[in-house]
């Protein structure tokens, strides 16, 4: 479905104005491409205890093994990303967020069709740099599931995503504009035209979308856990033998604990502990640590992979 064709079922007198946390809430959930869906599927139950909650449009949504909450999608079909989809405040906030885009001419289609179960309604854009995003209305919960539940699951849930572009501010002033993002961080080039990198949020916690200099492309999608579930996993991937790339570590800005990791294919996942809360009226800052302090305050900075290598 067109813009033209979504557009009116939003009140063309819809005031621009937004509640005090904006009109996104949350990452709900990040798709990934991976060249074959049933070895992928195995690997991230394997790593996580992530389980197929559905199959649909050639991909599998995978679901946190405690709360049967959708975290992860997998695509068949090649590396990287596939999309991100970020959900909406309950009431009128998907009508608002169109309500912006097109007064920031911004192009979006119709995506409920191609989203995760229990989504009521969607719209799709493209970041500059070819990046699909998606922001949902979702269904309410009554409750938790238990779906699959077993005795020592991770209780996995979304985190933030990373993503690089040669012009960081460019992409950062198009999802301020577009859809309401603000910058908690940031590094200036030496040059000051520009910045190295930006962490931008549209809640209360540090960052949803990290957004780092370099050719276009998903760095890492972040999953999360609690502080002692963190150091439960590290013992299970022990145990499964499954390698990290960089870490664990405590990053500094964000105080939370992580772990890197690399799927089969290349896609990079980092496993984190909670992350700092900052509220949403925090004023940006600069990043002013050494590089290896800021990464990790335990030392030592990442491997050369971490700094070339994306998907």
């Amino acid at each position: 479905m067109s813009q033209d064709t979504m557009i009116p079922t939003v009140d063309p007198m819809l005031p621009p104005k937004q509640d005090w946390a904006g009109n996104l809430a949350a990452l709900d959930h990040t798709v990934i491409k991976v060249p074959d869906l049933v070895e992928g599927a195995d690997w991230y139950n394997r790593f996580l205890g992530l389980t197929v909650a559905d199959r649909r449009g050639g991909i599998a949504y995978l679901a946190s093994p405690v709360s049967g909450q959708i975290v992860l999608g997998l695509a068949e079909g090649g590396t990287g990303l596939d999309y991100m989809s970020f959900r909406v405040h309950e009431g009128d906030g998907l009508d608002r967020l169109a309500h912006r885009m097109k007064s920031a001419g911004v192009a979006y289609d119709d995506s409920a069709d191609r989203t995760r179960p229990d989504t009521e309604r969607a719209l799709r854009l493209t970041l500059p740099e070819g990046q699909t995003k998606q922001i949902m209305q979702a269904a309410p919960r009554d409750k938790p599931s238990t779906r699959g539940l077993t005795p020592g699951a991770l209780d996995i849930r979304t985190s933030h995503l990373q993503l690089r572009t040669p012009d960081v501010m460019g992409l950062s002033r198009f999802v301020q504009d577009a859809l309401g993002f603000r910058v908690t961080n940031y590094v200036p080039t030496p040059d000051g035209d520009n910045h190295m990198i930006q962490f931008t949020r549209i809640n209360d916690y540090h960052h949803q979308l990290a957004i780092l200099a370099g050719k276009p492309g998903l760095h890492h999608v972040a999953l999360s856990m609690d502080k002692d579930d963190f150091f439960a996993f590290l013992t299970h991937i022990e145990r499964e033998h499954i390698p990290v790339e960089y870490g664990p570590g405590r990053h500094y800005e964000v105080r939370s604990l992580f772990a890197y990791v690399r799927d089969p294919f290349g896609n990079r996942i980092e496993v984190a502990g909670p992350m700092a809360y900052v509220g949403h009226d925090y004023t940006p800052s600069t990043v002013e640590h050494e590089h290896w302090y800021h990464m990790n305050m335990w030392g030592p900075a990442p491997p050369k992979t971490w700094f070339e290598e994306w998907t």
